[in-house]
């Protein structure tokens, strides 16, 4: 049977919200902080071992940059915790994960935003010019590059073992394999070609 309740931490002056199983085992962790209700944790277990079991350990640690660190035991329910319905806690989850990878700048961990990776782009499923290009850049995690960037250049698509440098702008952690969203540091002008030897 499935349960969710929420109680304070005043020693931390946080909420904590747990959904659990019948065992105690945690199925989805939301943990606000301060008088604001940061969300600081938007966290889930299931996630964390299929990160895990795609990527690492490294893999889990860019898994805890952008959704916090989870508990890793069952959570007993303390007395005096309150208890949540399933659709208050999917809204405050909806937030949580939101603000977490939206509006949280992932500059800590093995992969910081601005960390320069050099790598080659990989052919695209889609074909040039719609929704991004893949790039591998020798970690785990897939690098990827959003269309929009290349098409506000102007730029020709690169073709598949195109070298450059890239720029991390983002993570994306769900289910699977995290992935390294990243921007060129440079492009060639309109009508130009990739060079074929890089970086630039």
């Amino acid at each position: 049977m499935t349960r969710r309740f929420r109680f304070p931490a005043p020693e931390d002056d946080s909420w904590h919200w747990f959904e659990v199983g019948a065992a105690g085992q945690v199925l989805r962790q939301i943990t606000f902080r301060g008088p604001d209700s940061v969300p600081v944790v938007a966290a889930e277990p299931v996630e964390v071992a299929q990160t895990r079991q795609a990527c690492g350990e490294w893999g889990v640690r860019l898994y805890e940059v952008v959704y916090g660190v989870p508990v890793r035991e069952p959570v007993v329910e303390p007395p005096g915790a309150r208890s949540v319905d399933p659709r208050e806690f999917d809204v405050a989850w909806g937030r949580a994960r939101s603000f977490r990878q939206c509006h949280v700048r992932h500059d800590t961990g093995p992969l910081p935003v601005g960390t320069r990776l050099t790598g080659t782009f990989t052919a695209s499923p889609w074909g040039p010019g719609v929704t991004g290009v893949f790039v591998d850049v020798g970690l785990p995690a897939a690098g990827f590059v959003d269309a929009s960037v290349l098409l506000r250049a102007e730029c020709a698509w690169p073709a598949d073992g195109t070298p450059a440098e890239f720029e991390v702008v983002d993570l994306r952690v769900g289910v699977g394999r995290p992935q390294i969203r990243l921007r060129p540091t440079a492009v060639p002008a309109p009508g130009e070609p990739w060079p074929r030897h890089g970086p630039w």
